[in-house]
């Protein structure tokens, strides 16, 4: 979708790496999880960062772009 693209090169991450974390993150919220406050953040990422690397689609998986810091 238009929106993943957008996001992915928002983010300096590939297609890939962005479908994956948008899957697991709305996987997540439907299970109820959420990130209201900054522990339930820090939760949330952490699985986040769990899923993506069983997947092997780490949180490294990005585009390098000139001039811009990763």
């Amino acid at each position: 979708s238009d929106r993943v693209f957008s996001q992915a090169n928002e983010f300096g991450h590939s297609i890939k790496r962005e479908y994956a974390f948008l899957i697991a993150h709305s996987m997540l919220h439907l299970m109820g999880y959420d990130h209201i406050t900054d522990s339930d953040k820090e939760r949330m990422r952490a699985m986040e960062d769990r899923i993506l690397a069983s997947a092997s689609v780490p949180r490294e998986d990005t585009v390098q772009r000139p001039g811009r810091c990763q």
